[in-house]
């Protein structure tokens, strides 16, 4: 999973959201409505829905947790497939019909991690993180060693080059400077971007090889006390990570687009584009001095110099480096956990999801996200017993393989891509589920209105106030995340008064579903001081000690998430907010329209792309008048599925079949991650990232595209509306 700061191109989020009165019902002071539902349902749906929040346990979450952590559990190793048995089981001991769904993926695990310096002076590196009396789980021998997932194999010997964060801006500063990592190895540190598009930047500029390393100042002792007397990463820690081009397409690099069963017809991993080419490894800080402090040349930009203490050189220099790495690449079997609690409606699905595989332990990432999904689940089937029946299906998975690259969802996805598209009204993904006491949310515009009435229906653990009121609170007060990472305006407020919903990008599992399938998708959780990412001192004794000692933040995500899934599955009209969609994407366009006139390019291409955003704004204008009559007129059972079909579509409607330039894979034409930023969302991407290359010819192409999935979704709304009116005469 991305922890990281998601930053969304212009400001496109910042003005005044609309609603979507269509789907709503707002009932009175007296007798408050809730989006998606009858007045006649609403009492109904509130005592259901207060039957469910009673329900989650900590003392339960944190029996879960424990479980979940009891042993190390990678992707691809016996260990994961215990967990995914255990958790099958436990989805069973809840009513659901749950099996182990498997998949056959091109995945490597470590032979050999070597690193040392040879110059000035010789000195062995890559040295293990110290394992703590005080927690006896940093003592495990299965703990696999650091290093990133992904890099091939390499030997190599060369001066390395200081890049800060290795990305763009860093690289041209370096151009400034006249400084190349040409046949160099280059060290970045971590942050900023996801780890793949590090080695993806150093591999175009013609490195040998990349290192990364975790600088204090980013997760370390500058940020607060390290573990295990505090939750930030101590000098020894290590971030294991996947460098997969994931920003090109996730999941199995050898079955693109096509599930990776046995039978799959698979490429040469020689062209997998979405494989790197140069050897990375990642380091702790602590190793890391050794090699920066010996590095010469000029002394680096104020803004480069990280937590060390001493001052940062670009290099090249004295610093000469040698690193090997040996990576055993197989075809390993991931295990997926699907569990379905039958609904009236089979062919409507409510889906969930969370992955199961860790790094190491995961205590946070994932295993706060899975033990809070089997305290929802088991809240379901409470509900069951009492005789309660779903309206719709509702679906629970629990992926393998995530971290290496989102593989578990991304094949079962592609495996099921066309039933989804015909059942799935929406995906809920956690991951990083409890992190500490700050929730956080991430959504499709449609939905964002749905997480936060939901949040105001549940308390926060350490305050009287709801969670929202907290979560809103906190947004206005700060200016930073907790990490002292600094956000961009647009990042922050989703519009005055109202608390931050952001952009989907990427890095966890909502990826698929939304970016290929076009599902409707939100993820939630709680964040907080979490400096331990990806190192095994991700484990319980962090999670007990610093992450959620009472496990109340648990209860309470399981709490959002179980009436999430509720609005979505008892709703009588699915409650999206088109609406705000259009208004969305008509402030993109327009951001669009005036970045492509100061560059002079494009032209005649934005007038069509803007048309098509005000004619959606005006069919959503329509369809929500006609669905707010819809709302108000007596029920029509034989109308109600078809109306809910066509307003799943709408997103739908948004994807362009032959995908975006140059990465097929992701069809989204309004979201998809950056190809240079990887976690963080890049608004109208095709036509945006062609703004960025100053390519004409595929800003015309990719404004072709957006315009006519804007006019579908039109076309989509109006059908809505037809429906809708037609139904209420």
């Amino acid at each position: 999973m991305a922890v990281t700061t998601r930053r969304v191109r212009s400001a496109i989020i910042l003005a005044s959201i609309v609603v979507f009165p269509a789907a709503i019902s707002r009932g009175t002071q007296e007798n408050p409505g809730i989006r998606g539902f009858a007045p006649a349902h609403v009492a109904a749906e509130r005592a259901l829905e207060q039957q469910l929040r009673a329900i989650p346990d900590p003392a339960r979450a944190e029996s879960n947790l424990r479980h979940i952590t009891s042993e190390p559990h990678m992707a691809g190793t016996e260990a994961s497939h215990r967990v995914a048995e255990w958790l099958r089981d436990q989805y069973r001991s809840y009513g659901f019909d749950a099996d182990i769904v498997s998949y056959s993926v091109w995945l490597a695990q470590p032979r050999e991690v070597h690193l040392e310096l040879i110059a000035p002076d010789k000195k062995a590196l890559a040295t293990p993180e110290q394992p703590f009396a005080v927690d006896p789980d940093t003592s495990d021998k299965n703990i696999v060693v650091g290093f990133n997932t992904f890099s091939p194999s390499g030997d190599v010997t060369a001066p390395v080059v200081y890049v800060n964060y290795g990305m763009q801006a860093d690289y041209r500063e370096l151009e400034k400077l006249g400084i190349s990592v040409d046949g160099k190895i280059a060290i970045a540190r971590y942050g900023g971007c996801y780890r793949g598009i590090k080695t993806k930047l150093a591999e175009e500029h013609k490195a040998l090889g990349l290192i990364i390393y975790s600088d204090p100042e980013d997760d370390g002792y500058v940020a607060g006390d390290v573990f295990p007397n505090g939750p930030w990463r101590p000098m020894t820690g290590i971030q294991r990570g996947s460098v997969e081009y994931t920003q090109i397409y996730p999941g199995d690099p050898l079955t693109p687009g096509v599930a990776s069963t046995a039978n799959a017809k698979r490429l040469a991993p020689a062209d997998a584009a979405n494989l790197p080419r140069i050897p990375t490894m990642p380091i702790n800080s602590q190793d890391a001095s050794v090699i920066l402090e010996n590095l010469g040349g000029p002394h680096v930009p104020r803004q480069w110099q990280g937590g060390l203490p001493f001052t940062y050189h670009i290099g090249p220099g004295a610093a000469v480096a040698h690193m090997k790495l040996a990576m055993d690449y197989q075809q390993r079997t991931l295990y997926d956990v699907i569990a379905k609690l039958r609904g009236t409606n089979d062919g409507e699905w409510v889906v969930l999801g969370n992955h199961h595989d860790a790094w190491v332990y995961g205590a946070v990432d994932p295993g706060s996200g899975t033990a809070t999904m089997l305290e929802t689940a088991r809240a379901f089937g409470e509900l069951v017993r009492a005789g309660w029946k779903p309206r719709r299906t509702i679906v629970m998975c629990e992926w393998d393989g995530e971290e290496p690259g989102l593989m578990g969802s991304t094949e079962w996805v592609e495996a099921n891509r066309a039933e989804l598209q015909a059942k799935a009204v929406a995906y809920l993904n956690t991951d990083v589920g409890v992190a500490g006491p700050n929730f956080t949310a991430s959504a499709t515009p449609s939905l964002k209105e749905l997480v936060r009435d939901v949040t105001r229906e549940v308390q926060d653990p350490r305050d009287v106030r709801s969670v929202y009121n907290v979560w809103l609170d906190r947004a206005t007060r700060q200016q930073e995340e907790p990490s002292g990472i600094a956000r961009p305006p647009s990042a922050k407020f989703t519009a005055p008064g109202e608390a931050p919903i952001e952009a989907l990008g990427a890095g966890s599992d909502f990826c698929p579903f939304f970016d290929h399938a076009g599902i409707p998708a939100l993820d939630a959780g709680f964040i907080g001081d979490y400096g331990v990412y990806h190192s095994m001192y991700d484990d319980f004794y962090w999670m007990k000690k610093f992450g959620d000692p009472t496990f109340e933040f648990h209860v309470a995500l399981a709490k959002i998430l179980g009436t999430l899934a509720l609005r979505l599955d008892e709703s009588d009209t699915l409650p999206f907010d088109y609406a705000a969609y259009a208004a969305e994407i008509s402030r993109a366009a327009n951001d669009l329209a005036t970045r492509a006139a100061k560059q002079g390019i494009g032209s005649a291409d934005v007038p069509a792309v803007s048309d098509a955003a005000a004619r959606l704004t005006a069919s959503a204008a329509h369809a929500s008048q006609a669905l707010q009559q819809w709302s108000n007129a007596p029920p029509n059972a034989a109308k109600q599925y078809e109306m809910n079909r066509d307003l799943v579509s709408v997103e739908q409607a948004l994807l362009a079949p032959e995908g975006l330039s140059g990465r097929t894979w992701y069809k989204h034409t309004i979201y998809a991650p950056g190809t240079y930023a990887g976690y963080a969302a890049e608004v109208l991407p095709g036509a945006n990232e062609a703004l960025d290359r100053q390519d004409a010819g595929t800003f015309t192409r990719e404004s072709a595209a957006l315009g006519a999935a804007l006019l579908r979704a039109s076309t989509r709304l109006d059908e809505i509306a037809r429906l809708a009116s037609s139904t209420t005469q």
